[in-house]
């Protein structure tokens, strides 16, 4: 085959000129996103009470859900958390799942659940996870006269939340590119009565009047046809309030009096009570999150964005629009920094080639071979549905090195042959058939270190099947460019005379000094070896318990430590404080991070976001993010803020997690190390909340490890005496409905204006709550057919303080309190010493989760995954040297190449997660490729009649340079990724120390260790 190949050069050259081209086409259209599209397995219901506790709202609504939930096949949990208004239950699925299916299954069991709650329950709305949920970008509208961290124009803030709504919101939903503009911060109008009980005592008018006279005035009856003759007219009737005059202007009549409303009541449009807002460097703002669609590029949608907010700032002079949280800056700079990296390394890789092999011929030969290889490679991208993304890109930046072994060994025995005295078609098909099987040989066993990854369970598998494919097909493509296209060019580029001598001159005098250090290098060492036999032999067999030893006391998490720029902040300050309040200590923390932060931005209480309601917040949370100019910044910013907040509100809750991003939506790094689960023995029984805090206290004692406190909430019970209700004749509907107007909550009606619809409500003055029980009378009317009385509801109603846990958690197994440990060392120390306190205080049960967990279960499946591995690889090789003993001398340096890595890795701060261990098994499918070629060779010289240690010398000279090659063109392929700091890079970094590590071990024992215990076995049958 190669003989008919090199006969048809030309053939062969335009065979591999289409696939450039069309490689270059098809890279052009390839999708370029952060992360490959990974169906996300949850489902989230949302469950609405409004003004229901969050106690009331568990056992009505919440329970019987979740209950019906449960039964949802390939459920692999679920948790539920109920707050005061409302609630999120989250339910995880398998990986694999038909989330489809799932999401039809999950409104079956809601429908089915629906006859057991009360009959005014609203039906809960369920929604599927989607990476493409999350916004690309936050765009902030601010009034251009506001001053930071001081109050804002009510009036002019309600025109731009307006103008937000109408305006801007519908300019950006109508690109074909963005899915929803999600908005919160908005400023709301409403029509407030206050009436003045003087007048309506006087004129004998209850609230309950003025209510029906607005319902009255505020309806409309529908229409009707009309006969004329030949004509038939559409006649409607309509009482609609349309404008605030219109509701002034309602007549009451009571006992044969008119009077109109205005003048009972002062009536204006005024902005609602407020449960949040937005704030952007310390000005009120109105913030968009803008979601793009999913077929859509980032590229586009920005384009198209940029040209919207110019025309918006040009028309619109007196607002600022800010954008921050920059998804596409973020996908922008990874992917770049990734594609550098590429390049660098091609480079780097390049210049090895050029000063090894002494000409400029080989390295050009080289390089052509291998770009013709990375082009041709995304035409397999396009065939197979895969973008262009940091994984996918990362697997080519690690597929790199080796791509390009298989040009360095072909050209390198090429070469030797042509020394040696060959004509030049017969060097090119007599080196390239020595070496056809040993490079097939050595690419399976890389591509065999990444098939058992396919099958790693949860996301983690899915994503590195994207990085499993980019290097698998890197590597065969290489291959077959390696030994169709590279004997051509060498045929072509040495049959003709274009040299340069000056050039050809100055690399032939780089390879000899090259030379004349690695050969005497090379033969100092392996005498080194062989006269120290013992020692080395027993340096192999240490690795192993070595090897065993250093993998248990490696620090493990799930995914790297990424450096962000960036954080989330999330404050619960456990106090009843209202919004404004809220959104001054916002503010006065804010002024602290001046000169730290180079961006703030806050969420102070709820949210109005559509979206987003699984993470939603309360009148007493705030979520804050900041923005430093290096990641440094970030951790000495944190303390700040922890440590301001515990001087001056000790009680509050504080928590960092990473920003928002697709790699953390998906990964969920920001959970909880360690989560203790504490369920009452008696499930039945509620918690009390000095029962949870003595817990608290008592697990921080006995195990020195301090979890986030359990916040609470103060609450009132108001209870009426139904005993007065008959005694002095008020209705309950009477006195709830005076008690939602005294507390500013009685929304009555809706005014339908011809621009908008505002509510009408019904509010008394601001009171506390003492005075309004106390000051504020209802009608009664006795029974005995008295007179009516004015009586206080302070006689008909008690007021009870109470407290109880701010969020009611609860899972499979009912509710419990979690207590969350972020940072604990020693997670089994913790769980032993929380088990036995539990034991011994008798009234709970305890149960455990956490990010400690799933860690474990990844680096079970990963040690499974390398032994799989070292099988696959032991089967292609007894099959290549058809040998069952010699796959094991090559296999035989895979511990001590393990144990340098983990050294390695712990020395320079970093912890064995998925990417370093991916790195050090992909490193081993690597690094025995240099073992494969140096041991077929020795079979090949032992086969012609030469003695063993000739055989071993001679194998190793010959093979000497290309192994040194392919060893510098693997770690200088890496390299790059050590300097470069996005979030591609920090992901492959610990990946590629491991690989530098391995790969600088792994080379050295190839060279000198693989031949003396070649030699130790082959020695004894010789004498035997």
């Amino acid at each position: 085959m190669i003989k008919a190949i090199l006969q048809r050069p030309i053939s062969v050259l335009m065979l591999f000129l289409a696939c450039v081209i069309l490689g270059i086409i098809t890279y052009n259209t390839l999708p370029v996103s952060l992360l490959p599209d990974i169906a996300i397995p949850e489902i989230t219901v949302q469950v609405s009470g409004e003004n229901t506790s969050a106690r009331e709202l568990e056992n009505t609504v919440v329970k019987p859900i979740r209950r019906q939930l449960m039964q949802v096949g390939k459920l692999r949990d679920i948790q539920s958390e109920t707050r005061d208004g409302s609630a999120i239950i989250r339910l995880k699925f398998d990986y694999g799942t038909d989330t489809d299916l799932a999401f039809i299954e999950v409104n079956e069991k809601i429908d089915a659940a629906m006859n057991n709650l009360p009959r005014d329950s609203r039906r809960p709305r369920v929604i599927k996870a989607s990476a493409t949920d999350l916004p690309v970008f936050y765009l902030n509208l601010t009034l251009k006269n506001d001053l930071p961290y001081a109050g804002t124009d009510e009036q002019q803030f309600l025109d731009l939340s307006e103008f937000a709504d109408n305006v801007v919101k519908r300019r950006i939903e109508q690109l074909p590119e963005v899915a929803m503009a999600d908005m919160t911060g908005l400023m709301y109008k409403h029509l407030q009565i206050v009436p003045d009980p003087a007048l309506l005592e006087s004129a004998s008018i209850t609230l309950s009047d003025i209510e029906n006279v607005l319902s009255a005035n505020n309806i409309e009856p529908g229409s009707m046809i009309v006969r004329d003759g030949y004509y038939e007219y559409n006649i409607k009737f309509s009482s609609l309030l349309r404008t605030p005059e219109d509701v002034r202007n309602i007549y009451i009549e009571k006992e044969g009096r008119l009077f109109q409303l205005k003048d009972l009541a002062k009536i204006d449009v005024v902005r609602q009570p407020e449960s949040g807002m937005s704030l952007i460097n310390g000005k009120r703002a109105v913030t968009l999150g803008v979601i793009k669609q999913a077929d859509e590029t980032m590229k586009n949608l920005r384009k198209s964005l940029d040209e919207t907010l110019d025309n918006l700032q040009r028309s619109y002079s007196d607002v600022e629009f800010t954008v921050n949280r920059n998804q596409t800056e973020l996908l922008d700079y990874t992917i770049s920094n990734l594609q550098e990296n590429l390049i660098l390394g091609f480079i780097l890789v390049f210049i090895v080639a050029l000063l090894f092999l002494g000409d400029g011929k080989s390295p050009l030969i080289i390089g052509i071979s291998m770009t013709t290889a990375l082009i041709t490679t995304f035409i397999f991208f396009f065939l197979f549905g895969q973008s262009m993304n940091i994984i996918t890109l990362s697997g080519l930046i690690l597929a790199l090195g080796n791509m390009i072994d298989s040009s360095i060994v072909v050209t390198d025995i090429i070469t030797q042959y042509r020394k040696q005295g060959y004509a030049l078609d017969d060097a090119c098909e007599k080196g390239t058939k020595e070496v056809i099987m040993p490079i097939f040989s050595s690419t399976l066993t890389t591509i065999s270190v990444f098939v058992p990854l396919v099958f790693m369970s949860g996301i983690a598998g899915a994503l590195f099947t994207a990085e499993a494919f980019a290097v698998t097909i890197g590597m065969l493509v290489s291959y077959l460019t390696g030994i169709i296209l590279l004997p051509v060019l060498y045929k072509i580029a040495y049959g003709k005379k274009f040299s340069n001598k000056n050039i050809e001159g100055f690399f032939a005098s780089a390879q000899k000094k090259i030379d004349g250090v690695i050969f005497p290098a090379y033969d100092k060492g392996i005498r080194y070896v062989f006269n120290h036999k013992v020692f080395f032999i027993a340096l192999l067999a240490i690795a192993i318990p070595l090897c065993a030893l250093l993998f248990r006391v490696m620090p493990k998490t799930s995914m790297p430590d990424i450096s962000y720029v960036e954080s989330i902040i999330t404050l619960e300050w456990n106090e009843n404080i209202h919004v404004d309040e809220n959104a001054r200590r916002i503010s006065e923390l804010l002024q602290t991070t001046e000169g730290q932060a180079v961006e703030n931005a806050a969420y102070v209480g709820q949210r109005q976001y559509l979206l987003d309601k699984d993470n939603d917040l309360t009148a007493t949370e705030a979520q804050l993010y900041l923005k430093t100019n290096k990641p440094s910044g970030i951790a000495s910013l944190e303390t700040h803020i922890s440590d301001w907040v515990r001087r001056h509100y000790p009680d509050a809750v504080v928590t960092f997690s990473p920003p928002e991003n697709i790699f953390e939506k998906i990964f969920d790094t920001g959970e909880a190390e360690m989560i203790v689960q504490l369920y009452p023995r008696n499930r039945e029984d509620t918690p009390e909340p000095a029962a949870i805090r003595q817990m608290e206290a008592t697990l921080a004692t006995t195990t020195g490890e301090q979890a986030e406190n359990v916040p609470f909430e103060q609450q009132f019970v108001i209870t009426t005496d139904r005993e007065k209700l008959l005694l002095y004749g008020v209705s309950q509907q009477e006195v709830s409905q005076t008690l939602k107007t005294a507390f500013r909550d009685n929304q009555v009606a809706v005014l339908r204006s011809f621009q908008q619809y505002l509510p009408i409500s019904i509010a008394g003055k601001q009171q506390s709550i003492q005075d309004v029980l106390q000051q504020t009378l209802v009608y009664g009317y006795p029974a005995d057919g008295s007179q009516a009385v004015r009586v206080p509801l302070t006689a008909l109603v008690s007021l009870t303080p109470g407290e109880d846990i701010k969020t009611i958690i609860a899972g499979k197994n009912g509710e419990y309190i979690p207590l969350y440990y972020y940072h604990t060392s020693q997670p089994e120390k913790l769980m032993e010493k929380a088990r036995e306190t539990v034991r011994q205080e008798g009234s709970w049960d305890v149960a455990f989760s956490g990010n400690f967990f799933s860690n474990r279960q990844m680096l079970k499946e990963l040690v499974i995954i390398l032994l799989i591995s070292i099988l696959l690889m032991y089967f292609i090789l007894a099959s290549q040297f058809e040998n069952f003993l010699q796959p094991l001398i090559v296999l035989a340096e895979i511990p001590i190449d393990i144990a340098f890595a983990l050294v390695v890795l712990w020395l320079t701060g970093h912890t064995l997660n998925l990417m370093s261990a991916i790195g050090i098994v992909v490193t081993i499918g690597v690094i025995l490729t240099d073992s494969i070629l140096k041991i077929d060779l020795i079979n090949e010289l032992r086969k012609e009649g030469m003695p063993l240690m000739e055989a071993i010398h001679t194998g190793g000279v010959r093979r000497l340079r290309a192994i040194i090659m392919t060893a510098l063109t693997s770690l200088f392929s890496m390299i790059p990724i050590l300097f470069t700091f996005d979030i591609g890079s920090e992901l492959q970094k610990p990946l590629a120390i491991a690989m530098i590590s391995a790969m600088t071990i792994g080379t050295v024992v190839s060279i000198f260790l693989i031949p003396l215990l070649y030699w130790a076995i082959y020695r004894k049958k010789i004498e035997n």
